[in-house]
């Protein structure tokens, strides 16, 4: 049975991993083992497309690994492959399925062969989509008089995929719950909110983020 290796971009989505995600995969027998780190370098983001690039290659000789990433497709560096050929025309969704087989393109080309072992993910639009799969993670992390509710259900009812709230410096999901919730940390509340929610509920609101652990299921064969 093969280990599977998530090399994520901050804390935040290196404790979604290991205490979220995690129990999930290994309660369908599919791994003998989970890790995750973050990459090297990171202050909490990919600053560096060749900081994550590093880290998958000194990952991926390894043997019976699969490899695969988390990243947010919000702020990503121009630096990752591909990046100035986007298709502005594309959907979100489409543009971050090319920026995902270029990456993969990138450490096939860089290692002259074909890596059957990794499985590139970039989160649309970022962890906090994951937030906006379902009221009641918030509702029972806060008080309602600790956020302002009738503007976030809004956005709730705007959105019956979160992985549709755009990624605008003003408007990207982390943006929002950081307007309406006074004093929101992803990184401590944001987790507690998506365990309140639960796995099945993120991957019956969240499709690429669904596709994503499919493939990670399906991996072994």
């Amino acid at each position: 049975m093969k280990r599977i290796v998530f090399i994520v971009e901050g804390e935040t989505e290196e404790s979604f991993v290991n205490n979220v995600l995690s129990p999930f995969i290994c309660s369908k027998g599919k791994y003998n083992q989970i890790q995750c780190f973050k990459i090297k370098h990171s202050n909490g983001g990919v600053s560096k497309y060749s900081h994550i690039k590093r880290d998958i290659i000194n990952t991926i000789y390894e043997s019976d690994v699969i490899i695969t990433t988390m990243l947010d497709y919000y702020r990503l560096p121009t630096s990752f492959p591909g990046f100035d050929r986007i298709d502005k025309n594309e959907s979100h969704y489409n543009q971050v399925l090319f920026l995902e087989q270029e990456m993969k393109n990138d450490i096939e080309h860089s290692l002259k062969y074909q890596v059957d072992n990794f499985i590139p993910y970039i989160q649309l639009h970022e962890f906090e989509a994951l937030v906006f799969s379902s009221m009641k993670g918030i509702e029972e992390v806060y008080e309602r008089t600790e956020f302002d509710y009738a503007n976030l259900k809004k956005v709730f009812d705007s959105f019956d995929n979160p992985e549709d709230i755009d990624n605008g410096p003003c408007t990207a999901p982390s943006m929002r719950l950081k307007k309406y919730i006074p004093g929101y940390d992803k990184s401590v509340f944001g987790i507690e909110i998506v365990k309140k929610i639960g796995i099945e509920t993120l991957l019956q609101k969240c499709p690429k983020f669904n596709e994503w652990v499919q493939k990670l299921l399906n991996a072994i064969v």
